[in-house]
């Protein structure tokens, strides 16, 4: 997919989302396949201010490129000046998030809230492709609530504007991450414009991504939860949507292997904090293997970076045993992991 100067060798994209694609995590999703990512969503206002905890959440590193940003805000003039200040940090692309629901977004006009003026809608996005050289994209939802679905529309007046492409999360914003996606949306939007769209919501598997293009004619499947714990999506998202076979599921191995690299990278980051960090990312890794409850227990508990590589090879020996093995083989269920459900509920809040 081209986007002006912006080649994409995949059709499949990380999606930005709060308290997750942070850069070890995007690092890992460029590794495995991901043809484009982008940073956290990142307060225009914020950034306008510089605020310094706004520009960690722009750091990223040379191998994550294509790199884009992606910015939030309702004024004009203070977005066309985040806008600019992204291109001067070397981003790839600037995303214009128009589909955030969280409460303290939506109150500032921002967000989703943007899908309910047009008339804002189009004069902030207008402003922003005014303001940089750089592709303008924007990830919209498919409208405030089920009555009010307007996403066609939308796409229309935001390729007026002249962004290079759209990207649909399939719900609306009073859905939030609830029910199911609404894929015959999308299919709606890729009618209604030229420009290239990008379908979002409910690709957990290799075969969803697949089915979402078959069924809406979206050009690039951007994933979310989905690859939480599972980078290996992109990859094998990329060989279906290829025509080839997706190839093997990751093996335990593989998966501990690669929450250990996570874990050292996020380490060289945060420090001994990641320890902390990482618990979210665990339950993630270890979704759906035998035991995975006393595994999550233990790392909520670790106070180390050690500690916690330690617990993640002990349960590899664990599940590499023929006891676990047979355990597992004989339908063993996985226990619920509420610490890390608990978590990741809260690593979502925020997200768009």
């Amino acid at each position: 997919m081209q986007a002006g100067p912006l080649h994409l060798d995949g059709k499949m994209l990380l999606s930005p989302l709060c308290g997750v694609t942070d850069s070890p995590f995007r690092t890992l999703a460029r590794r495995h396949g991901a043809a484009m990512v982008f940073c956290e969503m990142t307060s225009s206002d914020g950034l306008v201010r510089k605020n310094p905890k706004t520009f960690e959440l722009l750091e990223y590193r040379p191998e994550e490129r294509p790199v884009g940003s992606q910015l939030c805000g309702s004024d004009a003039a203070i977005m066309a000046d985040a806008a600019r200040m992204c291109a001067d940090l070397g981003f790839d692309s600037v995303d214009l998030n128009y589909g955030c629901p969280v409460r303290k977004v939506i109150a500032r006009d921002a967000g989703a809230a943007m899908l309910t003026d047009l008339h804002r809608l189009e004069r902030v996005t207008k402003a922003v492709v005014d303001a940089v050289s750089l592709p303008v994209t924007a990830k919209i939802r498919i409208g405030w609530d089920k009555n009010t679905v307007n996403a066609h529309e939308v796409a229309r007046v935001l390729e007026g504007t002249g962004v290079r492409w759209i990207t649909v999360h399939a719900r609306t914003r009073t859905e939030k991450f609830t029910g199911q996606a609404h894929w015959e949306v999308i299919a709606r939007v890729k009618e209604a414009t030229s420009l290239p769209v990008i379908g979002n919501g409910d690709v957990k598997t290799p075969e969803d991504a697949k089915r979402m293009v078959d069924e809406t004619g979206c050009d690039a499947v951007m994933v979310g939860r989905g690859s939480f714990g599972n980078p290996w999506l992109f990859e094998r998202g990329n060989r279906i949507l290829a025509g080839l076979d997706p190839g093997p599921e990751p093996t335990p191995r593989e998966r501990i292997q690669t929450a250990v690299t996570h874990l050292h990278d996020l380490a060289r980051k945060k420090g001994e904090y990641a320890s902390t960090l990482m618990r979210k990312h665990i339950a993630w890794y270890v979704r759906g293997l035998y035991d995975n409850s006393t595994l999550c227990r233990e790392v909520n508990h670790a106070k180390s970076i050690a500690e916690v590589e330690e617990l993640l090879w002990r349960y590899l020996d664990r599940l590499e045993t023929p006891r676990a093995s047979t355990a597992a083989g004989h339908g063993a269920p996985a226990a619920a992991n509420g610490d890390g459900t608990a978590t990741i509920a809260s690593a979502l809040d925020g997200a768009g």
